[in-house]
């Protein structure tokens, strides 16, 4: 549905991690790359787009660090969240990248969106759910799709848990971001250590998930008012362990199951009310089906590689899809670019 609020004088495009929101002396070394390459990406597509102004913000600490907009706002946690609410409301809109890990992404975009900020991405309702990995198993297995079994369980009762479900078993947190906390237990002396991880260690509860076995990979998708096209099928460089540890990957991975994983990721998405703009889908292609995994309501870092392939600038098809409820009607299969993620600490 078309917007009639007026046009704003800016875009912002916050980064959390990077950005100013991280409130711990070091940034942590995998999401912090993660984080600045999507910036990057989106500026640079905003940039080349044109219509608007382009306002990001930086972490003091990283002053040195170079970040390509019309204009770059320091902030730090002393300042945080105030000074991020001034600056989207004074640029009308925003575009906000966090992890969903401890409810970040969730509370920024309601920050943004009940203060009649225009959000350039998901709603919170859509956010909260999301990054509820035990809510989104639910749905999946309610409609039917294909994804591995999995239960939430106390810490304590996770070996049976996995005894029930057969050795090997990912053992993840209820919520979270990426691989954190993200673990391949083949035994009970594996799972010890896997419930050991810093982000496991307090949990009252987690998850343990049936091993799919496969390529890891992810559906990139745009979305507005309940509808989805499908950009991407994107290869995905994940290492199983203690933890699983995501190094990048190839967008637009040429694969006889695309369709499929297409398919699959459209009836995901489409089971969470709210989502919008760009989406990823994380999946893995097994020999005989695709099983959906988990739901990311933000760009992710397929979007790096698939921006350099895509005809299509993508940073102004997030604006359409937030803003008017349009997506583009087809989109041509792009070409194979490898992406990764590399972390400089510039200060």
């Amino acid at each position: 549905m078309a917007s009639t609020s007026p046009l704003p004088s800016a875009i912002l495009v916050h980064e959390y991690v990077t950005g100013g929101g991280w409130p711990a002396p070091d940034f942590p070394p995998g999401l912090a790359a993660e984080a600045l390459a999507i910036l990057r990406a989106l500026l640079a597509d905003l940039r080349a787009w044109g219509r608007f102004p382009v306002v990001t913000t930086r972490d003091r600490r990283l002053r040195r660090t170079s970040l390509a907009a019309d204009r770059v706002v320091d902030l730090d946690v002393e300042v945080y969240p105030t000074g991020l609410l001034d600056l989207a409301r004074e640029c009308g809109a925003a575009l906000v990248i966090a992890p969903e890990g401890g409810g970040a992404l969730e509370r920024l975009s309601s920050l943004v969106s009940d203060a009649g900020v225009c959000l350039l991405g998901s709603l919170p309702e859509a956010v909260a759910v999301a990054a509820d990995k035990w809510e989104c198993y639910r749905r999946f297995s309610r409609a039917g799709l294909s994804t591995p079994k999995t239960t939430r369980v106390s810490p304590d009762a996770a070996s049976v848990a996995a005894a029930r479900l057969g050795y090997p078993v990912v053992v993840k947190p209820v919520g979270g971001a990426g691989c954190d906390g993200v673990g391949l237990a083949t035994d009970d002396d594996a799972l010890k250590r896997a419930l050991r991880q810093a982000a496991l260690r307090d949990a009252k509860s987690i998850l343990v998930q049936e091993y799919a076995s496969g390529s890891a990979a992810s559906v990139s998708l745009l979305v507005a008012d309940g509808r989805s096209t499908a950009l991407s099928l994107n290869g995905q460089r994940v290492r199983a362990g203690i933890p699983f540890a995501y190094d990048g990957g190839v967008a637009s991975l040429p694969h006889p199951r695309r369709a499929e994983a297409f398919e699959l990721a459209q009836r995901a998405v489409a089971l969470v009310p709210g989502l919008r703009g760009y989406v990823g889908v994380d999946l893995v292609l097994g020999e005989e089906t695709c099983r959906l995994i988990e739901i990311n309501p933000r760009p992710t870092t397929s979007y790096v590689g698939l921006r350099r392939v895509i005809d299509l600038n993508m940073a102004a098809a997030i604006w359409r899809a937030c803003r008017d409820g349009s997506l583009p009607a087809a989109v041509a299969v792009p070409p194979s670019a490898a992406f990764e993620k590399r972390w400089t600490d510039d200060r």
